[in-house]
């Protein structure tokens, strides 16, 4: 006989959304979210598109999230501490002053390396003129002898917010230079935004789901799914279609970073329910999210071979295969 598989997805969504305060919206699509902050990067920034997250080994040294347009406009955004107990608000002081000499002496290492020729100092400013966030800003100019020569132009804004340094690292071509400064403009715009906005809980989860299945692993995808995972923990009466879940036989555990695929299928769901404002649902959406996150996984060699998720991953109709799949035989 065919039944109907009842071991489904019972959720309440909605009440523990309720609970949370949200304020329903639109959320916009993320780059990366610093949880601890509440500071979220945009996928676009001043026209450059968003590459990839990365966290430092050494702790001091933060994070930071890169953007490129082309060979000719590179943006790096860095976020750290150094281990201070305390970095002073603004964009002026002794560590600031340190971090800006630190940052000079790694362009004088390239020099050395025969990285770069005909380093030079341009300026020093403090931008933008009469706003409540203000950078400290140094341009440096040299020739790139890995980009054939190419003359580059290097700023740096850098200043301390909420005890941690923030800086934007902006390098362009010389030739690109009036192209360069409307983008670093509405750079400086932006990370203005991002460290005074307060962004809702419900802004923070969802961009949580596409910050991980944009890019699930770089250091912002994995440091999403451990949000959201935390965030399903949250939610009473929660279950899953346990079938959908396929580990290959002779595996004593999971297999390698098989929760991230977990993390994918509460993604996929949470940008239906939220923003329908829905109490259930969004399975169908949750199957396909975490198919598709598999693929990535696997062209990136970051999960292990599951067979049958790599058959429903390659299945055209995936709609008719998830229909399918809640039948079962007894």
């Amino acid at each position: 006989m065919l039944f109907r598989n009842n071991k489904g997805v019972m959720m309440k969504w909605f009440g523990w959304i309720g609970g949370l305060g949200i304020a329903l919206a639109a959320a916009a699509d993320p780059a990366f979210i610093d949880f601890e902050q509440s500071w979220i990067l945009p996928q676009d920034f001043g026209g450059l598109k968003y590459e990839i997250s990365e966290k430092y080994e050494e702790e001091a040294f933060g994070y930071r999230v890169l953007y490129r347009d082309g060979e000719s406009f590179e943006a790096e955004v860095t976020i750290y501490d150094l281990e201070y107990d305390s970095i002073t608000n603004g964009c002026t002081g002794e560590r600031i002053d340190g971090v800006l000499r630190g940052m000079e002496e790694a362009l004088e290492l390239r020099k050395k390396r025969g990285e770069i020729t005909d380093l030079k100092k341009l300026r020093t400013a403090v931008t933008p003129k009469g706003e409540n966030l203000q950078f400290a800003t140094v341009i440096f100019v040299y020739k790139d002898l890995e980009a054939e020569g190419a003359k580059k132009l290097q700023t740096i804004y850098l200043t301390g917010i909420q005890n941690q340094f923030l800086r934007l690292q902006f390098t362009f071509d010389q030739a690109k230079k009036a192209k360069a400064l409307e983008r670093v403009n509405k750079m400086i715009s932006g990370l203005s935004k991002m460290a005074t906005a307060q962004p809702s809980q419900e802004e923070i989860l969802l961009g949580a789901c596409s910050v991980f299945l944009n890019d699930p692993y770089s250091y912002g995808g994995l440091s999403s799914a451990k949000y959201l995972m935390g965030k399903t923990k949250e939610v009473g009466d929660l279950s899953v279609y346990t079938h959908l879940f396929v580990w290959p036989t002779g595996y004593w555990s999971k297999p390698k970073n098989a929760d991230l695929l977990i993390a994918a299928y509460f993604a996929g769901m949470l940008q239906v329910v939220i923003p329908q404002k829905l109490d259930e649902g969004g399975d169908f959406e949750a199957f396909s999210a975490m198919l598709d996150t598999y693929k990535v996984l696997r062209s990136k060699e970051q999960i292990d071979d599951i067979p049958k998720i790599g058959e429903w991953a390659e299945n055209p109709d995936r709609r008719a295969l998830y229909d399918q799949l809640l039948i079962i035989e007894e």
